[in-house]
């Protein structure tokens, strides 16, 4: 009797196992062609170095433009435009309208490709770039004496305020000169 019981429980195993793989690939054709599945949470960074995450409340809104530096917001789940003290986090395509809106942050170091921002003044191609106030990038050479974060090097030359800059990003680092 007791090997009865045995021979049954190995062969039930045994055809459970067998329905569970016949079943796992109809889960995941279920998926549409060329969908990835994301995770439903704030702060999950995805393998192309994006980050989602929610507009701080102390933002001064609707944000003036796209392709803004941020910093990390009073919690691990906010993002407000960088100030040039705190490390930048990225650069967000989105400008947020509204308190509670998502935004979508380009980690700096992460991502592939050049990134684009705005100037905060002139900027030579090849020089390091740095973040400053509103979200804006600057250029190292003509910065002065302090501590800046660097986020990279210019691509490309411009030569006035709030013109479109693009730079080949890196992990951002302090620097004092």
């Amino acid at each position: 009797m007791k090997n009865l019981v045995q021979k049954t429980r190995k062969l039930t195993g045994k055809v459970w196992q067998a329905v569970i793989l016949s079943l796992q690939p109809l889960a995941f054709s279920l998926r549409p062609a060329g969908a990835t599945a994301l995770a439903n949470e704030l702060g999950g960074l995805t393998d192309h170095g994006r980050e989602t995450l929610q507009i701080d409340p102390s933002t001064t809104f609707p944000v003036s433009s796209k392709y803004l530096l941020y910093k990390r917001g009073s919690s691990q789940y906010y993002a407000a435009i960088a100030d040039g003290v705190n490390l930048p986090l990225g650069v967000s395509p989105d400008a947020p309208y509204q308190a509670g809106d998502f935004l979508d942050v380009e980690r700096l170091g992460a991502t592939r490709g050049t990134q684009l921002g705005y100037a905060a003044g002139a900027v030579t191609i090849d020089d390091l770039v740095y973040s400053t106030a509103n979200g804006l990038v600057g250029d190292l050479t003509t910065a002065g004496h302090g501590t800046f974060w660097i986020i990279g090097r210019a691509t490309k030359t411009v030569g006035a305020a709030n013109t479109e800059i693009t730079y080949i990003p890196c992990f951002p680092y302090q620097l004092t000169q």
